[in-house]
């Protein structure tokens, strides 16, 4: 068997910087993607990259500060020792992104222009072509990959769908302590239909988050929740799936998103009577944490109203052109749906975001399979906690891609195969918990019924996420969910059908762990039960998922 050093799934900025990384070091590294190198979430990035610089501290800012934001917006249920290592390691990768080419937009004075966005105590938000960083980065990312593969140095492997994770028998694997299974490649699906196996010392998935499984999503065609379903298949533990991060401002009709940095220069929320209702919910009113906003347009829509993004005092304060030079992407995208942000409120809604739930790693992007490790939004670093601060997920992909691969074992044959003493350490202060797999038996009243389980449409999966594991939840609502959801299933034969698959899983999970939290923290709110949870041994407690087939008694530590 043949086995290259380090496969990479995904071309997002996680994924494509894990790959430069490899090839730069000297591994022999394949980058594999669905569709093409630019087709990633990432590349639709609009806000920006958070980091402290030297210009930023010298004004007031700190790396302390950075932390303390992070943390607060994720409800202080994240991953302390992750927060810290990303915040203090950001400028270094903000310096590597340039020598890969990556230009970030100056002032006047030729220094870098730092944003401002909800939640943070600063301006410390680095972006590319005024409202296009991740198309910036992203970009600069596949021209530094393109020259490696030209030189030899990376395979890139374009239109290739993962549809499996090759695992073999850990032959390291001690009885009730270890993963029985160790990872050792990948299945991928041609565009001519056909499927090849590539093997590997080392799988990183970086393949996006799941925003697809809602009706209303700010993310691509692509983001199908991939990479944590296999994951999840092959064994892995999955954390804090409940969290979902809905972003305010989709517009509506229309469904293209408007950054939050437009809220940061000074938009306002208006309701159907022009007035600002933001200043009621929350001391920092438009700039209060995304899960915050979010569920105030959700309550205003909810009475019956409406609620529009305002920026024209904006244009007002800045002068006539300020809007378009600042935010040329999103001014030329709306006026494509006929709407003019300088001149009008634009109308508004919250759309599935970001996915703060994942595969779960330890801070060099181990999962809990030897062999198996992964970056970007379809990991659970931690990092974001209850709610992802704005503008994080560049930065996180990047940090925790790059330490995956720079902690790879030096000797892969061997520690590929290795118990999981690497890995286990993903597992720290997680309740780990089995829930019921996805579609396995029908629900009782379906059974009683004698009713088959039908196929599913992914039309009809989104209305269902749409309605009961959206902005706001009910005990009710995720039991009717998971009902629907055991009465479905999906016949794999091509890529749409692998895609439904995995978020009809992911939809099983996420509602299963949403039921489960009966307590209201960050981007998860039950109506039902909005009161905070109480902290377990000092920490705010989360949860892990792993399939009824995974060995528990894998080296815990957990809060319990």
């Amino acid at each position: 068997m043949n086995a290259t050093d380090l496969v990479v799934v995904g071309s997002g900025v996680a994924g494509l910087y894990a790959a430069l990384t490899a090839a730069v070091r000297g591994l022999d590294a394949t980058l594999v993607t669905k569709d093409a190198l630019a087709d990633s979430n990432s590349w639709y990035a609009q806000g920006g990259l958070s980091a402290v610089g030297p210009a930023g501290a010298a004004a007031g800012d700190s790396i302390a500060s950075h932390i303390a934001d992070t943390l607060t917006a994720g409800a202080h249920m994240n991953d302390a020792n992750a927060v810290a290592i990303m915040c203090s390691t950001a400028w270094g990768h903000v310096t590597r992104l340039i020598e890969a080419g990556a230009h970030f937009d100056t002032d006047a004075s030729g220094a870098f222009a730092l944003g401002l966005e909800a939640a943070h105590a600063h301006p410390r938000i680095l972006h590319a072509g005024g409202d296009a960083t991740g198309k910036g980065l992203a970009g600069a990312l596949i021209a530094a990959c393109r020259v490696q593969q030209a030189a030899g140095r990376l395979v890139i492997r374009e239109h290739a769908f993962v549809t499996e994770l090759l695992t073999e028998a850990n032959p390291l694997a001690r009885a009730q302590r270890d993963p029985a299974a160790v990872v050792t490649g990948v299945r991928v699906l041609g565009p001519d239909g056909q499927h090849e196996d590539l093997f590997a010392k080392a799988v990183l998935l970086a393949t996006g988050g799941a925003g697809q499984l809602f009706a209303a999503t700010t993310n691509p065609l692509g983001s199908t929740g991939d990479g944590a379903a296999l994951a999840y298949r092959a064994g892995a533990a999955l954390a804090d799936v409940e969290f979902i991060q809905f972003h305010p401002t989709l517009v509506s009709p229309g469904g293209f998103m408007v950054s939050e940095a437009v809220r940061g220069e000074g938009a306002v929320l208006i309701d159907g009577h022009g007035e600002r209702f933001m200043t009621r919910v929350h001391p920092d009113a438009e700039l209060a944490p995304r899960d915050v906003v979010a569920r105030a347009i959700h309550a205003v829509r909810a009475n019956g109203g409406t609620v529009h993004l305002d920026a024209r005092g904006v244009e007002a304060t800045h002068g006539p052109g300020f809007l378009a030079r600042r935010f040329p992407s999103i001014t030329a995208e709306l006026a494509k749906l006929g709407w003019d942000l300088a001149a009008e409120p634009v109308p508004v809604t919250p759309a599935a975001h970001y996915w703060m739930g994942g595969i779960l790693t330890n801070d060099t992007g181990a999962t809990t399979l030897p062999g198996l490790y992964a970056a970007g939004e379809a990991a659970c670093t931690g990092v974001h906690g209850a709610n992802r601060l704005a503008s994080n997920s560049l930065l996180e992909g990047l940090v925790f891609a790059w330490r995956t691969v720079a902690n790879l074992p030096a000797n892969p044959p061997g520690a590929a195969v290795a118990s999981s003493a690497d890995t286990s350490s993903a597992l720290m202060n997680v309740i780990v918990t089995q829930p019921a797999a996805a579609g396995d038996a029908d629900d009782a009243d379906s059974r009683a019924r004698g009713e088959a389980r039908r196929e599913m449409e992914l039309s009809a999966l989104q209305a269902l996420a749409q309605a009961h594991l959206g902005v706001e939840r009910t005990a009710d609502g995720l039991r009717t969910a998971l009902a629907q959801l055991a009465r479905w299933r999906v016949t794999t034969h091509d890529r749409a059908s692998h895609e439904r698959a995995n978020l009809l899983d992911l939809a099983t999970l996420i509602a299963t762990a949403a039921l489960n939290r009966e307590n209201s923290l960050g981007a998860h709110y039950r109506s039902d039960a909005p009161e905070a949870p109480q902290p377990l041994n000092g920490h705010l407690p989360r949860y892990a998922q792993v399939p009824a087939t995974t060995n528990l008694n894998l080296r815990i530590s957990s809060l319990v």
